[in-house]
């Protein structure tokens, strides 16, 4: 089972959405989150674990207290960003897998990854190995999906999707593209367009309570819907079950900050 998971993680975002260099740089949002500590503790080692179409690489990459970038991805995108890097002496990108971290224990001071354990076949082995390759006193900054069980708008998107994760189970490949082309435009009008009605309206504290809140036109959700229905795998926490994972793996100073996108994560080892 986690190798036909790992597979088509490998497919879906390696070989196929992060090609795509449009992509914008998630870190600003953890940073705006955890400011200080993004400050105080993002310097030396960083290991970037699932660095995408390297959008947040090449911020990682102006950050001049980051002394080396060790960046991983699991598919075929990394050749790319590394003729791309090739002449930075400071970035070195490598073809991995979060469950099983190629390096040594203690390795860097600090890991960043936004969206990726929850995709996998283990999040909790992805945390674990975290653990291990940081050294004493290292941090990590992490993004998860949230169980929403508070929010009933986002329950109510989560059902559909699993439903239609399962459908797409027996679909193939280019069949499941095109049917998130075909569903971008619905689910704009569903919930992108009453978000931004209710923006308008007044109701700032809101809008952002509606799945794809964020959608611009009928056709600007297909990527995402990609991303979450054509994973393999939707893992969506609580904040206690991942406050439990973390401090069964010895993290401390664990803060959890949970809004209407999902789950974002510091903590140190």
């Amino acid at each position: 089972m986690s190798n036909a998971i790992e597979n088509k993680a490998r497919s879906l975002w390696g070989d196929d959405l992060h090609k795509n260099k449009d992509i914008p740089a998630h870190s600003p949002q953890i940073q705006a989150l955890f400011n200080e500590e993004w400050y105080a503790f993002l310097r030396g080692r960083l290991l970037e674990i699932g660095c995408g179409s390297g959008a947040d690489l090449r911020l990682f990459s102006e950050n001049e207290n980051l002394t080396s970038i060790t960046a991983i991805d699991i598919g075929e995108n990394i050749n790319q960003l590394k003729k791309f890097y090739q002449d930075d002496k400071k970035i070195e990108i490598i073809r991995a897998n979060a469950l099983s971290l190629p390096f040594s224990d203690n390795t860097f001071n600090c890991i960043y990854s936004f969206g990726v354990f929850h995709h996998t076949s283990n999040a909790e082995i992805c945390i674990k190995e975290s653990y291990r390759v940081l050294e004493i006193g290292g941090s990590i900054f992490l993004y998860l999906y949230s169980k929403h069980e508070d929010i009933l708008f986002k329950r109510i998107g989560i059902f559909i999707e699993e439903i239609i994760m399962k459908l797409f189970h027996y679909l193939p490949y280019r069949l499941q593209h095109l049917s998130c082309i075909f569903l971008s435009p619905i689910c704009w009008f569903l919930f992108s367009l009453p978000s931004k009605i209710t923006k308008t309206l007044g109701f700032e504290s809101f809008y952002k309570k509606f799945p794809f809140y964020f959608g611009t036109h009928p056709f600007s959700l297909t990527n995402d819907l990609k991303d979450r229905l054509m994973a393999p795998i939707n893992h969506r926490f609580k904040v206690i079950e991942i406050s439990r994972i973390l401090e069964e793996c010895n993290f401390s100073m664990i803060k959890i900050k949970k809004n209407a996108a999902g789950l974002y994560i510091f903590a140190k080892k």
